[in-house]
């Protein structure tokens, strides 16, 4: 087994989002670049990860195991280059934002100085409708949470 840890990041975001249009959208590579990496990587499995059926595609309960086990090994490899950067004393770490859709506008201005200054933080923005903001605040899924009127049945600062 020769398969990388790019390849590892592909196959997790086909089997999260069960596409591979939408994988290739999100890693901002082509979908044939997407396409073939994920060939290379079944191909080093005799079981097969994924099937197509129609236009669908479907991860199979074997792809499912192996996601799982890429989603450990990434978050691991992340593990370590955060404890790598804060030993030297920077600060790093994911940082997870929902904002509504207005809120795209304005965002990179407050989060730009902080980005360059952190270079260890990754930075994951979702954009979406204001529910899902603040479904995502009450889960506890997200950091911070960008809102323009702050819903009455949260209480939080």
């Amino acid at each position: 087994m020769n398969y990388t840890l790019h390849q590892l990041h592909i196959f997790l975001r086909i089997a999260e989002l069960k596409s591979i249009t939408k994988a290739s959208e999100t890693l901002h590579l082509t979908q044939p670049a997407v396409s073939i990496q994920l060939k290379n990587f079944q191909d080093q499995f005799p079981i097969p990860l994924t099937e197509v059926v129609g236009r669908q595609l479907y991860v199979t309960d074997f792809g499912l195991e192996i996601a799982a086990a890429a989603e450990k090994i990434l978050n691991e490899v992340h593990a370590i280059n955060y404890k790598t950067l804060a030993y030297k004393g920077q600060l790093s770490g994911r940082l997870k934002i929902s904002i509504v859709s207005t809120g795209k506008y304005v965002m990179p201005y407050f989060l730009s100085d902080f980005m360059q200054q952190n270079e260890g933080v990754d930075l994951t923005m979702d954009v979406t409708n204001k529910s899902r903001v603040v479904e995502s605040l009450e889960l506890n899924a997200v950091d911070f949470a960008l809102v323009s009127v702050m819903p009455k049945k949260l209480q939080v600062k």
